[in-house]
Formats: structure tokens, C-alpha cells, sequence
């Protein structure tokens, strides 16, 4: 092992990650300071865990990809009393979440020359709230979140004294994890009207406040509660085909959706923007399967401040 002078004269060792907003600091002794990790490790589970994020491969120096399992219903509206025609809602969202990329650190005959980053992460997220109808095709969703995420780390280094420098960021950067609840709410607007030619048009913006309380962690370094905001909002239009599968009529989709997060740092993920504009198809099959309104398969582009990105999917419509 290089002595301890060494590693101090290495010691102004900042490491740009998910952390390019966040700093580590190496010294002698191993972990000389630490600022904003905790955040930026939730950083990951909030951008795919969220609702109405796109499941999908982003690139922005970080090769991020994310696969999102988003489940919503509408129940049967109310009859008579002071909840007369609002409905019960609920909504569930699975995902998993990696990402990668390499840095290079500052050229020392006695330290990596580069160091790989990469971070996984699942989450699970409920919501409940009511769908209340405003009139003329609006409804308005208030919606309590509540949920769980777990993201881990690793930093492979290049170069002299890798297996040393892997050691010092033990639990911080590599081998590490971090475990929190997910607390918050959303509210959501929705607007749908047909046009001619059996056209809809279904508009949505909804906003979403979630704070992320650690329960569990790899290092005290990354105990950090932390408070997100997440906005989005998508137009779709819908029109007839005039093709079907047995009898069930098929649609064409086209729609443009957009994420911010306010809250996020651009310097953390590489962007905290970013627009999906796509197209698809749309099966409208409500007899085959009991609560299955049909299913839709759709492709689209990715494109924002400092990202790019392509989305393939197939979903079931409830």
C-alpha cells in the first residue's frame, strides 16, 4: 500500500457522479468530506419512480434506463349524497432504473486515471385519491403517494492504487446502498373532448411532491431526507384506423409529453427536462379480458436540455 502522504497529496479528490452537484473528498485517512450524496442517490429512484416518467433509454453523459410499470383505475363513480358522480382512484407504479458512466480524474502518476459509476434502482409507489369531475370533460385527481426505493452503487477505478481508492469510497461509492419511504401527494388535471371525425383529445398536467426519508444506509455519509418535485404533461390525440382484429377496432395514437424536475440539479442526472413526442397504436378490446380496456403499443423520441433518448413499449389499458 503507497504511503499516507500519498494519498494526501491525491487528497482534493472530487468525484463528479450522480453526485457532479455533490462532492467527495478523499484524504489519508479515507472519506474527508461528503456533501449532498444522500440526495443524489435518491435522485434516481424519484426519476423512475414517478408516474407518467417515460420508460425508456436516456443518454446525457449518464447511459440511463428505465423500465416503468404504471398501473391506474378509475372506479365506479359514487350515486346520491354529498360524493355524488366522484370516483374512487388508485394508482401503482413499479420501476428499475440503471445507470453508468465514466469520469476522469486528475492525471497523478499515484491515482486512477478514470473511475466508472454506476447505480440501480427500484422503486414502488401506491397513490389514492378521488376523480371528480369539473365539467366539461375536466376532472380534477387529488392523490395521496406513498412508497418505498432502494438504490445501490459502485465505482470500479483505472489505474494506480484502484483497489486503494475503491477501499476509501467503501459504502459511500462502491458497495454502497441506501433505502428510503417515499411520502408525498399529486394533483392532477385532466382534460378530454371528441372532435370531428371520432378524434379525442385527452389533455393532462399533474404535479408531484414526494419526500424521501431514509430508513436504511451504507454510510452515514448518504443519510440525507430530501424533497422532490416532479411535473408532467402529455396531450394525446386518438382517431380511427378503420383496421380491427376480429372485432375490436384499432386507433391510431400521436401524442407530445413533457417531464421537469424542478428540484433537481441539471449537473446530477445531465438534465432535469426533457420532451417525448411519439406515435402508436391503440386495441380497443373491453370483452377479452375482465377490467381490460384494450392495449396499446407505441415508439417515440426523447429529446431535451442535455439529453436524448427512444422509447419501445406495450401496455395494457384498464
Amino acid at each position: 500500500m503507497k504511503s499516507a502522504w500519498i494519498l494526501t497529496g491525491c487528497a482534493l479528490l472530487v468525484l463528479a457522479s450522480s453526485v457532479q452537484a455533490q462532492t467527495l473528498v478523499l484524504g489519508p485517512a479515507g472519506i474527508a468530506r461528503s456533501e449532498g450524496l444522500g440526495r443524489a442517490f435518491e435522485t434516481f429512484s424519484i426519476f423512475g419512480g414517478t408516474p407518467g416518467i417515460a420508460a425508456a433509454q436516456f443518454h446525457s453523459g449518464f447511459d440511463l434506463n428505465n423500465f416503468q410499470l404504471p398501473i391506474a383505475h378509475t372506479f365506479k363513480p359514487t350515486e346520491g349524497g354529498f360524493l355524488d358522480g366522484i370516483a374512487p382512484y388508485a394508482e401503482l407504479t413499479l420501476d428499475y432504473v440503471t445507470a453508468d458512466r465514466t469520469f476522469l480524474l486528475t492525471p497523478s502518476a499515484d491515482s486512477p486515471r478514470s473511475v466508472k459509476l454506476s447505480f440501480d434502482a427500484w422503486s414502488t409507489l401506491a397513490g389514492g385519491g378521488l376523480d371528480i369531475p369539473l365539467g366539461n370533460g375536466f376532472r380534477l385527481r387529488p392523490i395521496l403517494l406513498a412508497g418505498y426505493s432502494h438504490v445501490g452503487g459502485d465505482a470500479i477505478f483505472f489505474g494506480p492504487n484502484a483497489a486503494l481508492f475503491h477501499s476509501l469510497v467503501g459504502g459511500i461509492l462502491s458497495d454502497a446502498s441506501l433505502n428510503s419511504t417515499l411520502l408525498g401527494g399529486a394533483l392532477e388535471l385532466v382534460y378530454q373532448t371528441r372532435l370531428r371525425g371520432d378524434v379525442t383529445l385527452r389533455a393532462q398536467i399533474r404535479y408531484n411532491e414526494l419526500e424521501a426519508v431514509v430508513t436504511s444506509a451504507s454510510s452515514t455519509a448518504l443519510q440525507q431526507n430530501s424533497s422532490f418535485g416532479v411535473a408532467t404533461t402529455s396531450t394525446v390525440l386518438s382517431g380511427p384506423t378503420g383496421w380491427h382484429i376480429g372485432a375490436d377496432a384499432i386507433r391510431w395514437l400521436g401524442y407530445a409529453k413533457g417531464t421537469w424536475l424542478p428540484d433537481t440539479d441539471r449537473r446530477t442526472l445531465g438534465f432535469n427536462a426533457f420532451a417525448e413526442i411519439g406515435a402508436g397504436l391503440q386495441v380497443i378490446a373491453p370483452n377479452v379480458v375482465r377490467g381490460v380496456q384494450g392495449g396499446t403499443v407505441r415508439a417515440s423520441a426523447i429529446v431535451g436540455p442535455g439529453v436524448t433518448g427512444w422509447l419501445l413499449s406495450a401496455a395494457l389499458d384498464f
